[in-house]
């Protein structure tokens, strides 16, 4: 073969490399979504109860209303991953597994919609879209599993036939990691359906495979009941649980918002043009699997906000097809030619651009993309200081953190966890508690905590500061730059608190006493000491960049803005 012959394969693989090294960095790029990732800290505190207790059957040991009973952890495998790499490499590398699975899953996609629509700028344009509407929803939680395993069912399904065996071995690994299996067993069903050979003989292969995943996807701890747990949070509408921002329909206020998603839920309208017959032709079908999978999780997705990446997924297999069709011959002569490098350099300059200002250093993006500044970090050093031990009402999105810290010591009254473990009387009884009802305090009080650990911004957290402690029930332990921590007025403390170890955390605490005191100098001082340790702390730039702008030190203070923009370019972060 002459080198004349050899070049244009040469330029196609050259531009195929090129367009998957963009398409890593560009879904990178989208795994920078800023979310108080509360639920990834029980997960890891999980994880090392399975190690310590040595069984999956899982009995609740973190709270004193659910305290003794059976725990439906249908993730366990999920929070063993999560402690084994947290025990590895730390905490805070947490973020590069979820930067793994992230590039996984939409490389996994890029490559099945080159497949499929016959054109890799096709592959790589639709997953593009498609990680751009899942980005509100990337956080560090086990369902980006679903989202991964989502896209290898794909890859391993459309356009080709899996071996059982294959398909088996998923699922069965998938219904340990995350309830989306549910979700995967139903786009089996629609990925295995003969569309385009319909007989007696294939629909029997059909159905024998997919009967068979199913009975697979039963090994696990709970057996068949990890099947009913989402049949239940699906159609269960009187359950207070399905509140939650995160599972509220994305036309709800409140919760993760997804403003692109209400363009994007108009896209499947584009499958009108595979009525036209040169449509069909070119695209080699009407890609059924992909008007289905759309259609279901677009309405799956108008049902509840935590969807919308499947819809995203789903949407890209419906469109990619109908864009290769539309790039047609422009990328049939540019895959082969110096013009589709110069288009895959320029799609890899454009992902370059866009994960140009994120850090790759694992302790400044833990810190803004879990706000790891949320947390009372000093608070629970200052607790673990002094051994304390009890029931805490403590406030929801902080038990898994309490978990992890204490591992059980201080027994918290409801956590993430949600239906998995608590019934709707204890998750009610703690709304009403948050949203400050009247009868709020009778509400807390009832339910017999030792102590009170609450935020000072979040559900009237001073007023409630205020009102506890003047009723003379309520004694002040200890305030951190987030949280303040009370105790019965009767219970045994001791005498001399322990100081929390010395850390930015605890300069920070000071630096809020100044400031609550009227101190400005003094609490830009200490919140100085805390970023000479953690230069990208959020609240300590905070106070800094306040602390210069009230002393009319405006020069400065932008200047400590570019510095921590610098390592994390935040949009909460002024």
């Amino acid at each position: 073969m002459t080198q004349h012959q050899t070049q244009p394969a040469d330029i196609e693989r050259l531009i195929t490399w090129l367009l998957l090294i963009a398409g890593a960095l560009l879904y990178l790029s989208f795994g920078y979504t800023e979310m108080a990732g509360s639920d990834m800290w029980w997960h890891v505190a999980a994880g090392r109860e399975l190690v310590q207790t040595g069984t999956l059957w899982m009995v609740d040991d973190w709270s004193y209303t659910a305290l003794g009973s059976e725990w439906l952890n249908h993730e366990w495998l999920a929070d063993l991953i999560y402690y084994g790499w947290a025990s590895l490499f730390g905490i805070e590398a947490l973020v590069y597994w979820k930067w793994l699975v992230i590039v996984a899953c939409y490389l996994l996609l890029q490559l099945t919609l080159a497949r499929i629509s016959g054109s890799h700028l096709a592959g790589f344009l639709c997953a593009a879209m498609a990680v751009v509407i899942a980005a509100p929803f990337l956080d560090v939680r086990p369902h980006l599993y679903s989202l991964l395993n989502y896209s290898l069912l794909l890859f391993l399904l459309l356009g080709r036939s899996a071996r059982l065996w294959i398909l088996a071995l998923l699922f069965v690994v998938w219904v340990n990691l995350h309830g989306g299996f549910f979700f995967g067993l139903m786009a089996l069903g629609i990925l295995l359906f003969p569309w385009r050979e319909l007989n007696t003989q294939t629909l029997k292969v059909a159905v024998f495979t997919g009967l068979g995943c199913a009975a697979f996807a039963v090994l696990n701890p709970s057996g068949i009941n990890t099947f009913f747990y989402p049949l239940k949070y699906a159609f269960d509408e009187s359950s207070p649980f399905r509140t939650l921002g995160e599972w509220l329909p994305p036309s709800a206020p409140g919760g993760i918002q997804a403003p692109l998603f209400f363009y994007f839920q108009w896209a499947p309208l584009a499958a009108l043009l595979y009525a036209l017959p040169a449509v069909r032709k070119r695209a080699g079908g009407i890609p059924w699997e992909g008007l289905c999978l759309t259609g279901l999780t677009l309405a799956m997705a108008l049902t509840s906000r935590r969807f919308i990446p499947l819809f995203g997924i789903s949407l890209a297999v419906l469109l990619a097809p109908l864009l290769g069709v539309l790039l047609g011959w422009l990328w049939n002569y540019a895959r082969k030619t110096l013009s589709g490098v110069v288009l895959g350099v320029f799609m890899l300059a454009i992902a370059v651009w866009r994960l140009y200002p994120y850090p790759l250093q694992a302790a400044p993006a833990f810190h803004y993309l879990v706000a790891e500044y949320t947390y009372p970090v000093d608070m629970l050093n200052f607790i673990r200081a002094n051994a304390l031990k009890g029931r805490v009402f403590a406030y929801y999105n902080w038990g898994g953190y309490v978990h992890w810290r204490t591992d059980g010591d201080l027994k918290v009254y409801i956590d993430g966890r949600a239906d998995t473990l608590y019934d709707a009387a204890t998750y009610n009884n703690y709304v009403a508690v948050l949203k400050h009802n009247s009868d709020w305090r009778q509400r807390l009080e009832a339910t017999e905590p030792d102590f009170i650990l609450w935020p000072h911004q979040r559900g009237a957290g001073q007023v409630k500061f205020s009102t506890l402690t003047e009723s003379g029930k309520w004694r002040p332990v200890y305030q951190d730059s987030s949280a303040w921590l009370l105790a019965r007025s009767d219970l045994a403390l001791p005498a001399a608190p322990v100081r929390s170890e010395d850390s930015p955390w605890r300069s920070l605490s000071a630096a809020w006493g100044a400031g609550r005191a009227g101190q400005l100098l003094p609490m830009r001082q200490r919140a100085e000491q805390a970023r000479q340790v953690m230069p990208w702390h959020r609240t300590a730039c905070e106070y800094v960049i306040y602390g210069y702008r009230r002393e009319g030190r405006n020069e400065e203070a932008l200047n400590v803005l570019r510095e921590c923009l610098g390592y994390f370019p935040s949009s909460h972060l002024r």
